[in-house]
């Protein structure tokens, strides 16, 4: 995985984002921001779905 701004614009793309809720919301009453490390489908550092590599690719293209 790559750094901690590159995973948060991942997890804005991502169609497959899933956010892990621990409780915790932003003062707007949100939840806390969108990144890979956030989302039930990484873990160990690994994105368990293969969809890192793809959604940082479009970012390169954008």
């Amino acid at each position: 995985m790559s750094n901690a701004y590159e995973m948060m614009a991942v997890a804005c793309l991502c169609p497959k984002y899933m956010p892990v809720y621990d409780g915790f919301q932003s003062s707007t009453g949100e939840p806390e921001n969108k990144s890979c490390i956030n989302c039930s489908n990484y873990s160990e550092g690994v994105c368990n779905i293969d969809y890192y590599d793809t959604v940082a690719a479009s970012l390169d293209q954008s």
